[in-house]
């Protein structure tokens, strides 16, 4: 089961990232000649040349832009380029809305409020790329979808992932280290399908609530300075298999009011060793759990000896 969770989990995120190939017209923009991605994207816009474009950008850009009403852009750097925020933080560099198949790719991004904001109804993926040092969040999904694939969402003076208001998320094999806040939060009906991701050294590794859900497998959560992951008011997660919860300064795992999580049948995920104790902690009220006595450390969640409806 895990293997075949992993397989599928990849080969989605492969796919979305081959939707490059789609784009037919490629234009390039060289940041050191004076040339801008905000420029170019207002003159595809002019022209009504709003669908099936890559972008193939150099050197450093300070500028922050803007993607509205796309369709199937990849803005990728050649081979790696950076986009710096111009605004003092006060606004996202990179602001995606009402947009189908946007691909970022291959940058380092820089400051702003957010890093990536990726809003309205669109379907954003992010490959590749240094997102740090923003004012809020690294990356932020509202009312949207998309995946994230082997990005470093690092130094983030809020959070690194950010979901919020009915966002879908696929996640797999990305570092997301050092933010302030939550490494990755997912709120108000949300879901993420997580795989391989590391989160480490945030204030919590990962946050729910308001009834989302999380599925994760092969994850590693360490050293985070409060809880590994924190579940409230609703919210569910189910561990696949393989994941690793240590080391952090709160309970590895708090299932807080009308939450549940539950943990691989095999004993493969790994909750102990966490400053907080119990490892897997039920507070109340009507927190509940399954799996938490294989998890190779401590908990306090009582279980039934059998599954319900068992005779």
């Amino acid at each position: 089961m895990k293997r075949t969770f992993l397989t599928a989990l990849s080969t989605l995120v492969v796919l979305c990232f081959a939707a490059s190939a789609w784009a037919a017209t490629s234009i390039r923009v060289d940041c050191g000649k004076k040339d801008s991605i905000s420029a170019t994207l207002a003159h595809l816009v002019q022209t009504g040349n709003t669908r099936g474009v890559t972008i193939l950008v150099k050197g450093t850009c300070t500028e922050n832009i803007t993607i509205g009403a796309f369709d199937h852009l990849v803005i990728q750097g050649s081979p790696f380029a950076t986009i710096q925020d111009a605004s003092n933080g006060t606004a996202p560099v990179v602001n995606i809305y009402s947009s189908y198949d946007v691909i970022m790719q291959s940058f380092s991004i820089n400051g702003g409020l957010d890093g990536v904001d990726c809003v309205g109804d669109s379907f954003c993926s992010l490959y590749l790329n240094t997102i740090q040092q923003s004012a809020a969040n690294g990356v932020r999904f509202s009312r949207s979808h998309g995946a994230l694939q082997s990005n470093k969402i690092q130094s983030n003076a809020l959070g690194g992932v950010l979901l919020q208001n009915n966002s879908n998320l696929v996640s797999f094999s990305n570092q997301i280290t050092n933010n302030s806040g939550t490494g990755i939060a997912v709120f108000n009906d949300s879901y993420l399908f997580d795989s391989a991701d590391t989160v480490q050294n945030n204030g919590i590794g990962i946050r729910a609530q308001n009834n989302s859900v999380v599925r994760a497998d092969t994850m590693t959560i360490t050293n985070n300075g409060s809880d590994g992951v924190r579940l409230e008011s609703g919210a569910a997660l189910s561990f696949v298999g393989d994941d690793m919860i240590t080391s952090n300064s709160g309970n590895g795992v708090a299932v807080h009011d009308l939450a549940f999580a539950s943990f691989a049948g095999d004993g493969s995920d790994n909750v102990s060793g966490n400053q907080g104790q119990p490892d897997v902690a039920c507070y109340p009220q009507y927190s509940a759990t399954r799996g938490a006595g294989a998890i190779g450390g401590t908990t306090n969640c009582n279980e039934p000896s059998s599954p319900v409806g068992k005779k």
